[in-house]
């Protein structure tokens, strides 16, 4: 009886040591992360004359400096580059990406606009010709919002005008699992088949923000115009729970601008995996 009993006590020793040591790597990978961010301001005039219309480019761009995995933190700014400026940047040094980047904007300015200025110029001489709209512009914006038990929120806010009656506004989010580096998806965190619920509390929730009791009275406010509600991979996590950030056009027209549902872990806890990347954070 005796020799059962400590049996018993050792696997519960065993096991709390475990998961505290699961839960504490987490908690380290989250505290390990170091950040520094490049930024750069620059104007570029069509011929190079300062008289004429310009684009310019504003970027502030976070990366990560220090990781307790050299490999997880390539990966992660690998990601995070070719969520600011594309695919064909991911692979180079931060700095490189944005110097590239900033080289390739301007070049490409310069190219689709400045034969159609030359016509403009040409067909409406003197003060006829709207200079306003061949003067391009875009900000790039990232910061890492959320850092704790393992799990990263990446957020970029860009915005662009290339000419026209107004630019657009988009914010993306990257969701990271620290101890391998890759993005948490929604299949990460669900279970099989999790749509159909997920996509009904989601409504449910739209619906109570907007004081209404039915999705037909949404689509009087002007919603699932573009496209229906659905579960989308645009997502953030933090301690309260899943935030679906849907940009403008997506499922409401311009003017209602960007929507957001927020989801709380306890209205989703029978949809989660066991052992998801963010069990920590429940």
């Amino acid at each position: 009886m005796k020799r059962n009993s400590l049996a018993f006590f050792s696997v519960i020793l065993l096991t709390g040591a475990i998961l505290f040591s699961c839960g504490g790597k987490k908690q380290g990978e989250s505290k390990q992360l170091t950040f520094d961010s490049i930024s750069v301001k620059e104007t570029t005039h069509l011929f190079n004359d300062t008289t004429k219309p310009a684009c310019e480019l504003n970027i502030h761009f976070t990366y990560i400096t220090k990781a307790l995995n050299k490999a997880v933190q390539d990966s992660m700014n690998n990601s995070l580059i070719a969520l600011c400026f594309g695919d064909e940047y991911a692979g180079k040094a931060p700095r490189a990406s944005v110097m590239q980047y900033k080289v390739a904007y301007a070049k490409g300015y310069k190219n689709d606009v400045e034969q159609f200025y030359l016509e403009d110029v040409k067909n409406n001489p003197g003060d006829e010709l709207n200079h306003a709209w061949y003067n391009y512009s875009k900000n790039i914006r990232s910061k890492v919002m959320f850092n704790k038990d393992g799990v990263m929120v990446y957020k970029v806010d860009t915005y662009e005008y290339t000419g026209g009656a107004h630019g657009n506004h988009t914010s993306l989010f990257l969701n990271f699992d620290l101890l391998t580096g890759k993005k948490i998806h929604l299949k990460d965190l669900f279970k099989d088949g999790y749509e159909q619920e997920l996509t009904r509390l989601l409504l449910a929730e739209l619906e109570k923000q907007n004081k209404v009791t039915t999705e037909s009275e949404l689509e009087d406010i002007g919603y699932f115009i573009t496209e229906p509600l659905s579960p989308t991979e645009n997502f953030y996590l933090n301690e309260d729970g899943l935030s679906f950030f849907y940009n403008v056009y997506e499922i409401a027209p311009y003017v209602m601008g960007t929507t957001e549902i927020k989801v709380p872990f306890s209205a989703i806890e029978s949809l989660l995996k066991e052992g998801n990347p963010a069990e920590e954070l429940e």
